[in-house]
């Protein structure tokens, strides 16, 4: 009996095994001690249910279809993941195994066994009660000797795209592994904290908000980053853990602002016009993806995705360009953010459900930032370096512009000197002139008492002939008036000079008479000229108010010039010269001499029905 006992239950215990696996529907995983890592998807049936059904009516229906992929990839899709496998014990001992899901943002995950359907063991950043001690959630599953064990596994993710590999490894391993791997993670996530703070540092040394911005993007990369590896279950409280996977929107957006302002400053894209408009435009898009996106009832992950793809696209299109244009610490920027770049697109691509890259180097972003942080540290050495460059290039341009400016005074101030004494020699000539016009005019002055003592009869005449040399010695002396306020000495403005002189004669003349002059005149004339026409203008005037008005009138002189030509002009409204009775008088006598002797003009006169004077003569 006991021999026929021994050769029965090899049998019998295969024949249980077969029907355990036949009711099971899916072949089961055989499990040995001598096995570290065991793939389980490819060996799995998996169902995607859209009904959110009940383990039960899971259990019963016909969901579940043969997987034949070692990973699943569904990007934000909602809907729940059911697999279902077997495992299989065939050795005499027991084998403890880690069930491991590799993904650290998985929210909801549920394992029930065959035989306690009710008895759901829960896992997930979702049902966080204490800190993980890993990064990604396991079960430790025990398989009895020669047994074959069922699983049920639900797994759900709201916030967070789904995408991980199901293994079955040696504990001690996996645990040692994991290790391993928070232990690279949080030496990447201090030396990029590192270059956050020096960043932090440098900006409150010398006030460059290129600094400030992009310690802000570190930061804020280090906190998403820490998220997206599993750090964040491990070392802080579950209730931040349960708030911080509900933000994805903000911090995704965050990155993109915080980014884009440190891009704009240290690219100095505001010189660029439209990649400026283009980074104000993405921060603005953000920060209204966070105010809209972020509420449950607005959710989409993939739009803002989507703005990410764009703008980490933009930023290097920017980056170059702005190389192109002439700015040299582009050329770094480029560099440390192509490597960036391409962490940012397997991370897009694996998000969206396109690849699966991701599962292999979680940490790619944290090494591309690491490298991307390095490079631009130079980048910031670098800065220091061109602008000294540019510092003695603009202390050479200023010494040369000084150099040069130092040239043109000393040649302006040559060119002024010369000038000086030209003007200086002109003045000693015209001082000369000025003597001997002096001369002249107190000569002309002497002919002129010498020819009004003539006709002087009685009193009357006598204070007459007083009044008349008095105005024409005026006449004389209001161009040396002229002289003392004007610069140039060799001519006389006539405006001005006759203005002085007319409104002179206004005064001394009108007593009983009420005449009004008007004066026209373009001329500039020489000092010598200038006299003689001013006595002309003073005798025609004063013969006009004498005998040409009984109570009113008008005078008009007009002086115009024409390159070296004049014509002067002296017209009254009055009675005309033969009812004037007045003759050949001394100051008709004096005109007549002043006009063709001294200016070798000619002169003209109407009397019909008023007179008019023109005397027209060249110098």
């Amino acid at each position: 009996m006991p021999r026929y006992f021994h050769t029965m239950l090899p049998l019998l215990l295969s024949l249980f095994l077969w029907l355990q696996t036949a009711n099971a529907d899916v072949n089961p995983v055989a499990v040995t001690p001598a096995q570290h890592a065991l793939p389980l998807l490819k060996k799995s049936e998996v169902c995607f249910d859209r009904n959110q059904l009940a383990f039960s009516e899971i259990k019963q229906g016909s969901c579940f279809k043969p997987y034949g992929r070692t990973y699943i990839n569904t990007g934000m899709q909602t809907h729940t993941i059911w697999i279902r496998f077997a495992l299989e014990n065939p050795t005499d001992t027991p084998v403890e195994r880690a069930l491991v899901l590799t993904s650290p943002l998985l929210e909801y995950i549920a394992l029930y066994t065959e035989k306690d359907q009710k008895g759901a063991l829960h896992n997930g950043v979702g049902k966080l009660h204490k800190n993980r001690e890993t990064l990604v959630p396991y079960y430790m599953l025990t398989l009895p000797p020669h047994t074959v064990s069922r699983f049920y596994l639900e797994v759900r993710s709201a916030y967070t795209p789904v995408e991980f590999t199901l293994m079955l490894k040696e504990s001690k391993h996996f645990l040692a592994e994991d290790r391993r791997q928070q232990f690279t993670n949080i030496l990447l996530a201090g030396f990029i904290l590192a270059l956050a703070t020096y960043s932090l540092i440098i900006f409150f040394y010398i006030g460059d908000r290129s600094y400030l911005y992009y310690s802000m993007y570190l930061f804020a990369l280090v906190w998403q980053q820490m998220t997206y590896l599993g750090l964040t279950h491990i070392y802080l409280p579950p209730a931040f853990v349960a708030i911080d996977m509900k933000i994805p929107v903000f911090k995704i957006n965050l990155l993109v602002i915080t980014s884009a302002l440190f891009a704009m400053h240290f690219l100095k894209v505001v010189r660029f016009g439209r990649l400026w408009y283009g980074y104000v435009l993405f921060i603005a898009v953000s920060l209204l993806e966070i105010l809209v996106l972020s509420s449950p009832l607005f959710y989409n992950l993939y739009v803002v995705i989507f703005t990410g793809a764009l703008f980490i696209t933009f930023n290097l299109a920017a980056g170059i360009i702005s190389y192109r244009r002439g700015e040299k610490q582009a050329r770094l920027f480029i560099v440390g953010f192509a490597i960036v770049f391409l962490s940012y697109l397997f991370i897009i691509l694996d998000a969206v459900g396109i690849t699966t890259f991701m599962l292999h180097v979680k940490n790619i972003l944290m090494f591309g930032t690491a490298f991307e942080a390095l490079v631009l540290s130079l980048a910031f050495a670098d800065r220091y370096r061109i602008l000294q460059q540019e510092k003695a290039f603009a202390d050479a341009q200023i010494l040369d512009e000084s150099r040069r400016r130092t040239e043109l005074v000393e040649k302006d101030v040559e060119a002024k000197t010369a000038e000086l004494n030209e003007t200086l020699k002109a003045k000693e000539l015209l001082l000369q002139e000025v003597h001997h016009r002096v001369k002249n005019n107190l000569q002309i002055i002497l002919s002129i008492i010498r020819m009004q003592n003539d006709t002087v009869k009685d009193a009357q005449s006598a204070a007459e002939a007083l009044l008349d040399l008095e105005n024409r010695i005026n006449a004389i002396s209001q161009t040396y008036n002229m002289l003392l306020v004007k610069e140039r000495l060799e001519e006389i403005d006539m405006q001005e000079y006759l203005d002085a002189l007319l409104h002179d004669l206004k005064r001394s003349l009108q007593k009983d008479k009420t005449v009004h002059i008007n004066l026209h005149t373009n001329a500039v004339m020489p000092l010598r000229q200038s006299v003689y026409v001013g006595l002309i203008i003073n005798e025609l005037i004063t013969n006009a108010y004498k005998y040409a008005f009984s109570h009113e009138g008008t005078i008009t002189v007009t002086l115009l010039q024409e390159n070296t030509s004049y014509i002067l002009t002296v017209e009254d409204n009055g009675r005309g010269l033969e009812s004037a009775k007045t003759g050949k008088s001394l100051g008709l006598q004096l005109v007549e001499t002043l006009a063709r002797n001294q200016l070798g003009g000619e002169i003209n006169i109407g009397t019909n029905p008023h007179t008019k004077y023109t005397i027209r003569f060249t110098l």
